[in-house]
């Protein structure tokens, strides 16, 4: 395995104990045979330095599963060699709780207890996050009155959303009977509007009153500007005398289809909810200012409504063609060039 060390280490020898040769002619070498010996210390160094080494297996070398590194704080055995550290916490103690491999299988029993005590909050039954095993957890025995009581305290805690809900819920129901008692005043007066629920059946409030605002957020969310703004381009030349009454809507070229833009407007929850749920004022308002003269408060109510959503689909109509045609007409121009003497003199 180490010839060019071996064939150094027998010449060096052979010299050595031709050095140590004890001759009877040699006048200097005629000392006791003890003398003559070749000292011990000498033959013990050439006989160890024949041997060659035998190589040191280093800790690097160890297989993956020796390595360990918690998947929690990320700490290795190599990080836990602070003596203040282990002087006032001790050793870590290292766990295998499931069926991981590698360095992922081992966690300090401190990492985990933290993590399943996170965990334990949202689900009871904790797992391990890479390979989904279960972790076995060997706790003491209580007595019955502990069972008892942690039993109850875990059906609170999972029906407590339950009634969270309930109670939401509970409160948008008699939110939307407020709102609809409030419309039916709005629309048909005051006195009217209470006469009627006054003599109206409970049942039949609780029924048909929450009922009111539901039915006026289903009506905001039909987008019928949209749908008449495309019958209206689709049909242009069917339709007589439109040429010139909306000269505008005439067809024009409209490029490549990835640069129009989309043809119905996106539905705005805060939007819906808030014009859906001040529609009755706005039409009582409108009811009051242009048609005074009608003296049945639900009919002039109605008028206003009418009128109001009639001009508010016009003018959304119009403001939803004219964007669309500029985003047709509109091109991206290229950027201009600085003359040649700007550009020298300008900065490096």
């Amino acid at each position: 395995m180490f010839p060019a060390h071996d064939s150094s280490v027998a010449l060096r020898t052979k010299r050595s104990q031709q050095h140590w040769c004890v001759r009877a002619s040699d006048p200097i070498m005629s000392e006791s045979a003890s003398d003559r010996a070749a000292p011990q210390d000498v033959l013990d160094e050439l006989s160890n330095a024949s041997s060659p080494p035998v190589p040191q297996l280093s800790s690097s070398t160890s297989s993956e599963d020796d390595k360990r590194q918690c998947w929690v704080c990320l700490n290795s055995d190599e990080d836990e060699e602070d003596a203040e550290e282990l002087a006032a916490n001790g050793p870590a103690e290292w766990v295998q709780p499931c069926k991981c491999k590698g360095t992922a299988k081992w966690v300090h029993r401190a990492c985990l207890n933290r993590f399943i005590d996170e965990k334990r909050k949202v689900d009871d039954r904790v797992k391990c996050p890479q390979c989904k095993t279960r972790y076995i957890i060997s706790a003491p025995k209580m007595g019955y009155l502990y069972s008892i009581l942690d039993e109850v305290d875990m059906q609170v805690h999972r029906i407590s959303p339950i009634v969270v809900g309930f109670m939401l819920a509970k409160a948008v129901y008699w939110c939307a009977v407020t709102h609809g008692a409030v419309t039916v005043m709005t629309v048909m007066g005051c006195d009217e509007g209470l006469s009627l629920l006054e003599s109206s059946s409970p049942i039949l409030l609780l029924l048909a009153l929450p009922a009111i605002p539901t039915a006026l957020i289903l009506s905001k969310m039909i987008c019928w500007e949209d749908r008449l703004w495309l019958t209206m381009r689709n049909h242009y030349a069917k339709i007589p005398f439109m040429r010139y009454i909306l000269p505008s809507f005439a067809p024009t070229s409209q490029g490549p289809m990835e640069r129009l833009p989309p043809l119905f407007s996106n539905v705005c929850g805060e939007r819906t909810l808030s014009g859906a749920l001040l529609m009755p004022s706005i039409a009582a308002l409108v009811g009051r200012l242009l048609f005074d003269s009608v003296e049945n408060n639900l009919h002039r109510t109605l008028l206003g409504g009418l009128t109001f959503v009639a001009v508010k689909g016009v003018l959304k109509i119009y403001l939803k063609h004219q964007r669309y045609m500029r985003v047709c007409r509109s091109v991206i121009m290229n950027y201009p060039k600085r003359p040649e003497s700007q550009q020298s003199d300008g900065p490096a």
